[in-house]
């Protein structure tokens, strides 16, 4: 088979993945419960550096966020280690499959971060402030997590303000 026509069929193969990524982050579904779940902006690939990532616009209250989406295991691990500038994205929102309890850590990430961690509907539930630790490791550094399991943690800059209200989608 020739090399253009594997390209071609490869291409197609990573849209499709990527429409299905799509699909899954705008209808982020109910967990078992069948209670109710957010829908989001349509999410589009993140410009570059940001290339593995997708991007959506999320309202934290009455304040529409341009940010990162880290949807995926690889995403959610790789979240914002290393990043010191965040371009035109607010922060990174991480999307989990159902409630969780995980634990982050600043392992590589040079730049303080906040981090605020929501209920399946949107409700805020703890936020802390993340100490850099650019030389450690997932081992070696500090441990943050939310007092209760949540479904969506975002990450910001620290400074860039205080997280007020529920999390949701941006009014049109």
């Amino acid at each position: 088979m020739p090399a253009r026509v594997r390209i071609a069929a490869a291409a197609v193969v990573a849209l499709g993945a990527l429409a299905g990524l799509v699909v899954l982050v705008v209808r982020i579904r109910a967990g078992e419960s069948g209670t109710a779940h957010l829908s989001f902006a349509s999410t589009n690939p993140a410009s570059a550096p940001f290339g593995e990532f997708s991007e959506a616009h999320v309202a934290v209250g009455s304040t529409c966020l341009r940010v990162l989406v880290a949807s995926t295991p690889s995403e959610r691990e790789q979240g914002l280690r290393g990043v010191t500038v965040f371009g035109p994205y607010a922060g990174m929102l991480f999307v989990n499959p159902g409630d969780t309890s995980a634990h982050y850590t600043m392992a590589g990430t040079p730049t303080p971060l906040d981090i605020t961690f929501f209920a399946e509907d949107g409700r805020p539930l703890d936020d802390q402030h993340m100490t850099p630790c650019p030389d450690g490791t997932d081992a070696t550094c500090p441990e943050y997590a939310s007092r209760a399991r949540y479904r969506y943690a975002l990450e910001r800059p620290t400074g860039s303000g205080p997280v007020s209200g529920a999390l949701g989608a941006c009014a049109a």
